[in-house]
């Protein structure tokens, strides 16, 4: 056995591989892009740390979240952990202001607003949501508990009031922000008199402890989760502000956990697409790993020739341009001059009918395989040299989009050590062999 003409084989096999799966990850990534497939993904996430769908909206609203975006209603892909606690901590500062909890409420009414069908009545509505999101925001901001910001909330309540009359088909639902927001802020009012939690002292740290214990009320589940998170900050920050730097990497290594739970499940996710796209790859562009081992075994020039690309193969460094049709270019374009069994093989035919496997006339009292064709063409399932069964046509594609699957890194790994083992050359005693041969 020409240990020599394996390798090469193999080379050639897995050279193929590599450049099939980079085609997959630029496919895969134009999927995910036009789809926010990391952004959905993320989101869906915070939603499920934060137990609240208006809390949620409230922290995407956030300066510092909607900074990581170039848009300002779209959604960052990644958040560090960092930004994270720093925006659950700002969030938290004002949490106990009637203020905060209007503007939590009124993203409720933004998203009715979003499923409204007028798209007049929708942008109308949605402009002066804007504004009254933008004063909320001012006042939570402003210090608690001082003339301006009971100002500015009577204010923000007359706004709101007012959006309500403009657009009265949104009334019940501001009606309901409203008394939610009283109810909720009674309810705050009357924890921080039961556990008799202080005004005073560090302003800061007096209000991220008022702050936590009033998301509490918000947001009870989120209360469940940041309570053994951050069970000593009182006595922590009330021993100097490091401490609270020590909280917040707490929450930061919360987030951390949940983000390593999101990334296996995207990776898993990945890989179930992967092995679609590269199954539609292989598909369209006929790459049946069967007939092309098959070929390589009884072509040497092209073997070798396939073989020396290989050696000069690199992995691209930088960025790749996500694009279907790009991508299966580039597939393509890494065998030109090559003949090897790669493409459908199209065959004149004689009329708008149905043929066989072959491209002879499917017989209407057969039941073999067929396929339509169009301008007297026909689209045969075969290799061009017609090497392969329909049986081992199905298996060789299968094969193809498992390695797809697998990832280009990992074959290119595979590739280096082939390389290494075909620069050694065969050893004397298969020299000798092939000599006395």
């Amino acid at each position: 056995m020409n240990m020599s003409a394996i390798v090469e084989v193999a080379i050639g096999i897995v050279f193929i591989w590599i450049v099939l799966s980079l085609s997959t990850i630029q496919i895969q990534e134009w999927v995910n892009s036009r789809l926010h497939r990391r952004a959905r993904d993320l989101e869906g996430s915070i939603h499920g740390m934060l137990a609240d769908p208006n809390l949620s909206a409230y922290f995407y609203d956030h300066p510092i979240i909607r900074g990581l975006t170039a848009g300002r209603r779209e959604k960052p892909a990644y958040i560090p952990a960092q930004q994270f606690a720093v925006t659950l901590f700002d969030i938290a500062m004002t949490a106990s202001t009637e203020a905060s909890l209007i503007q939590q409420g009124l993203y409720s009414v933004r998203a009715e607003i979003e499923a409204t069908k007028n798209k007049t009545k929708r942008q109308a509505a949605g402009q002066a949501l804007e504004a009254l999101l933008s004063l909320a925001r001012d006042a939570a901001a402003t210090e608690s508990g001082t003339a301006l910001t009971k100002g500015t909330t009577q204010l923000l309540k007359q706004k709101v009031g007012e959006f309500a009359s403009q657009h009265p088909e949104y009334g019940s639902t501001v009606q309901s922000v409203l008394q939610a927001a009283e109810h909720h802020k009674g309810e705050i009012d009357e924890l921080f008199e039961k556990q008799k939690l202080p005004r005073g002292g560090d302003a800061t740290v007096d209000e991220l402890r008022r702050g936590l214990a009033a998301l509490g009320v918000v947001s009870p589940k989120l209360n469940q989760t940041l309570t053994p998170l951050l069970a000593n900050i009182e006595k922590y920050a009330l021993i100097s502000e490091s401490k609270i730097g020590l909280a917040r990497k707490n929450v930061e290594s919360w987030f951390d956990d949940s983000m390593d739970r999101l990334s296996g499940a995207f990776k898993r996710n990945a890989q179930a697409w992967a092995w679609g796209i590269g199954l539609l790859l292989a598909l369209v562009l006929n790459v049946d790993s069967i007939a092309l081992t098959v070929h390589l075994w009884r072509d040497p020039s092209v073997r070798q020739v396939l073989a020396a690309n290989a050696e000069k193969f690199e992995l691209p460094a930088g960025e790749m341009q996500y694009d279907p049709n790009q991508a299966m270019l580039e597939f393509t374009k890494q065998f030109e001059g090559l003949n090897i069994p790669i493409g459908w093989t199209l065959r004149p035919g004689d009329g708008p009918v149905v043929y066989d496997a072959n491209c002879q006339l499917f017989p209407a009292n057969t039941q073999t395989f067929g396929m339509p064709f169009i301008e007297n063409q026909c689209i045969t399932p075969f290799a061009s040299d017609g090497t392969t069964n329909i049986f081992f046509k199905v298996l060789g594609i299968f094969l193809t989009s498992l390695a797809a699957r697998q990832g280009a890194p990992y074959w290119f790994d595979l590739l280096k050590k082939l390389i290494n083992v075909r620069s050694v050359g065969a050893n004397p005693a298969e020299q000798k062999q092939a000599g006395s041969d």
